[in-house]
C-alpha cells in the first residue's frame, strides 16, 4: 500500500511539475506575443500571474493529503482540477473586465459581427464628389490656316456644365476638369446680340488676347429670333421622371417635383401635361391632361416618390410612346427628362439610349434633359440624349435654377426656332498665321458636311444664343483693307422644313486694339472663357491666373447679380486652389 502510493505521489508531484512548466511558458508566450501593448501585456501578465500562484499555495496540502491515504491523494487531485477551472474562470473573468474597462481594439475586434448588436451596414455615400460620369473631350489646339482654314462645328446651346461646376464650387471643391466645357459656360451668360426677325443672326466683334501678347480674340455671337410666350403655339409635354432609389437623396426628386410644378404653373390652359415614371418599370402616372385642369397634375407631381432600380430605357419608351399619343400638328410636342442620369436595368448604353429616341425627334418630338444631384451622376447620358433628341440640356442645382428654365426662359425651353444649325468660319491665311476654337470639342462636324442636311447638328430655341470665341494669331504687317474671314450660319426652319444660311464677313475693323476699348460683353465673355480655360487645365492659359479673371469678373460685375456669382465663385475657386 505504502509503495502504491509513494509511486502514485511521485507521479502526481511529476504532473503538477509539468502542469508548472506548462503555465510558466505560457507566461513566457504570452509576455513575448503581447509586446506591442504595453497595458494589454500588464493586464493579461497580472490575470496569468495569479493563476500561478493559486497552483503553487495548493501543492503543500495536496502532499499531505497524498500521504494519508490513496483516497485522500485522489480527492485532492479532483479539488486540485476543480480550484484550477475556477482559478482560470477568475482570471479570465479577470482579464474580460479589465478589457472592457481599458476598451482596447484587439478585444472589441473578437466581439461577434451578426446578431442583435451587429454593426449596421455602411450608407451609400452621397459625396458629390464620387462616381460621378464626365467625358474628356480634349482640348483644341491651334490650326495653322494655310493647312486648314475651315473650322466647321454644330451650335450648341447646353448651359449643365456652368451649372454642375458652380454647385462643386459651392459645395467647397474645384469641378472636376472633364466637366468643364467652356461653350456651355459661355452659354450661361447673356449678351446683347441682336435678334432678328426670323431665323438667326450673326454678329463679330474682338480685342487683344489675355493668353499670349500679340494674339486676338474674335468672338462670333448668334442670336435666334424671340417668341412672346403669347404668341407661342400650344404645348403638348411628357414628363419623364426618374424615381428609381438613386433619386432618393437631398435635392433629387423633391427638386424635380419643385421644377416641373414651377413650369405647370407656367403652362397656358390649352396646353397639356403628361406624367411617366421610371424605376424597375415604366409607368403612366398621369395621362395627357390639360393644364387647365393645373391641380390634378400638380397632385400628381406630388405624389411621385423614389423606390427601386433605374430603368431608363422602359422610361423613355413610354414617354416617347405617351408623346406620341398626344402629338399636336403644328404645336410643340416636348418630352422633360429629369433624372441623375443612372440606368442599371435595360439598356444602358449611352448611344444605344440615343438611338432609341432619333427617329422621333426627327418627326419633331424635341427633348430637353434636366440634370439633378451630384454624386452617383451620369453626365455623358444627359448629354447624349439632349444631342441626339434634338433639344438641350441643362443642370437644375436648387430653385433659383429651376425658376430660370421653367418661368424666366419658358419659350427658348419649348419653342425650336432652328434644327441642325451649324456654323463654318473660312479664315483668310493672308492675316491669319494660326487659329484656335475655344471649346466645342464635341461638337465638330466635318468640313464637307457644312451642307449635307443629313448630318446633325445643333437646335436653338426662341432667344437662344451661342457665343464662339477664337483666339487669333494674326500677321505683322497684313494690310487693314483684307479681310480676316467669313462666318456663314446654316439651319433649317422647322415650321417650313426650309433650309437658311447667312454670312457675315470679319473685318480688322470689327477687333479693337485696347481691351479697355472693348465692348463690355467682349470682355464678359472672354473672362468666362478664362475661368472655364483655368478649371478644366487648358494648356492655352499661359500666365493667366484666378486672381485676374477674378478681377476682370469683379469690374464686370455692376448691376449684374450674374456676373456678380461669376466673380464670387472665382474668388472660391482660387482659394480652394
Amino acid at each position: 500500500m505504502t509503495r502504491t502510493v509513494t509511486s502514485k505521489l511521485m507521479a502526481l508531484l511529476v504532473a503538477l511539475a509539468l502542469i508548472g512548466a506548462a503555465c510558466g511558458s505560457a507566461d513566457d508566450e504570452a509576455t513575448d506575443s503581447d509586446t506591442s501593448s504595453e497595458e494589454t501585456s500588464a493586464e493579461f501578465g497580472d490575470a496569468e500571474e495569479g493563476l500561478v500562484s493559486a497552483d503553487s499555495a495548493a501543492q503543500p496540502e495536496l502532499e499531505e493529503e497524498a500521504m494519508e491515504d490513496e483516497e485522500a491523494m485522489e480527492a485532492a487531485s479532483d479539488e486540485v482540477a476543480v480550484e484550477q477551472a475556477v482559478d482560470a474562470e477568475e482570471a479570465s473573468g479577470l482579464s474580460a473586465d479589465q478589457d472592457v474597462d481599458s476598451s482596447t481594439e484587439s478585444q472589441r475586434a473578437a466581439a461577434p459581427e451578426d446578431g442583435f448588436f451587429a454593426d449596421p451596414p455602411e450608407e451609400e455615400s452621397e459625396d458629390a464628389e464620387e462616381n460621378n460620369t464626365f467625358q474628356d473631350y480634349g482640348v483644341r489646339p491651334f490650326v495653322e490656316t494655310a493647312r486648314d482654314p475651315l473650322s466647321t462645328f454644330a451650335l450648341d446651346v447646353d448651359t449643365a456644365s456652368y451649372s454642375i461646376g458652380r454647385e462643386w464650387l459651392n459645395s467647397g471643391a474645384v469641378p472636376p476638369a472633364d466637366s468643364v466645357r467652356v461653350e456651355e459656360y459661355l452659354n450661361s451668360f447673356n449678351y446683347d446680340y441682336r435678334a432678328p426677325s426670323e431665323g438667326l443672326n450673326v454678329e463679330a466683334d474682338g480685342g487683344p488676347s489675355p493668353y499670349t501678347e500679340g494674339n486676338v480674340i474674335v468672338r462670333v455671337g448668334v442670336q435666334a429670333e424671340q417668341v412672346a410666350n403669347a404668341e407661342r403655339p400650344d404645348a403638348s409635354l411628357t414628363f419623364v421622371v426618374d424615381t428609381s432609389g438613386s433619386m432618393d437623396r437631398a435635392n433629387r426628386l423633391e427638386l424635380v417635383k419643385a421644377s416641373l410644378t414651377r413650369l405647370t404653373q407656367e403652362l397656358g390652359s390649352d396646353d397639356t401635361v403628361a406624367i411617366v415614371t421610371y424605376s424597375d418599370n415604366a409607368q403612366v402616372i398621369l395621362p395627357p391632361t390639360s393644364v387647365s385642369n393645373e391641380d390634378e397634375i400638380i397632385d400628381a407631381i406630388e405624389r411621385l416618390a423614389p423606390t427601386g432600380s433605374t430603368n431608363l430605357e422602359a422610361g423613355l419608351q413610354r414617354g416617347y410612346d405617351l408623346a406620341n399619343e398626344s402629338f399636336q400638328l403644328g404645336g410643340i410636342n416636348r418630352v422633360v427628362l429629369a433624372s441623375d442620369g443612372v440606368a442599371n436595368v435595360g439598356l444602358i448604353d449611352p448611344d444605344g439610349l440615343a438611338r432609341l429616341i432619333r427617329e422621333d425627334a426627327d418627326r419633331g418630338i424635341h427633348l430637353v434633359t434636366v440634370g439633378v444631384g451630384m454624386g452617383n451622376f451620369n453626365d455623358v447620358v444627359m448629354e447624349q440624349l439632349a444631342d441626339q433628341g434634338d433639344g438641350f440640356y441643362a443642370y437644375v442645382n436648387d430653385e433659383r435654377e429651376a425658376e430660370k428654365l421653367f418661368s424666366d426662359d419658358l419659350v427658348s425651353t419649348l419653342l425650336t426656332v432652328a434644327i441642325d444649325g451649324k456654323i463654318q468660319v473660312e479664315f483668310n491665311s493672308d492675316v491669319v498665321e494660326e487659329y484656335r476654337l475655344l471649346g466645342f470639342e464635341n461638337r465638330a462636324v466635318l468640313d464637307s458636311d457644312f451642307r449635307n442636311d443629313e448630318v446633325d447638328a445643333g437646335e436653338l430655341g426662341a432667344g437662344h444664343q451661342v457665343t464662339a470665341l477664337y483666339e487669333l494669331k494674326v500677321r505683322d504687317g497684313f494690310d487693314q483693307a483684307d479681310q480676316i474671314g467669313v462666318a456663314q450660319l446654316r439651319w433649317e426652319d422647322p415650321e417650313e422644313r426650309s433650309v437658311r444660311e447667312t454670312r457675315l464677313v470679319l473685318t480688322p475693323s470689327m477687333v479693337e486694339d485696347r481691351w479697355s476699348d472693348t465692348d463690355e460683353d467682349f470682355r464678359l465673355a472672354v473672362t468666362v472663357a478664362a475661368f472655364a480655360e483655368i478649371l478644366r487645365d487648358s494648356p492655352h492659359t499661359g500666365e493667366i491666373s484666378l486672381a485676374q479673371v477674378g478681377e476682370e469678373a469683379q469690374n464686370l460685375a455692376s448691376g449684374s447679380g450674374a456676373v456678380q456669382e461669376l466673380a464670387e465663385l472665382v474668388q472660391r475657386a482660387d482659394d480652394i486652389r
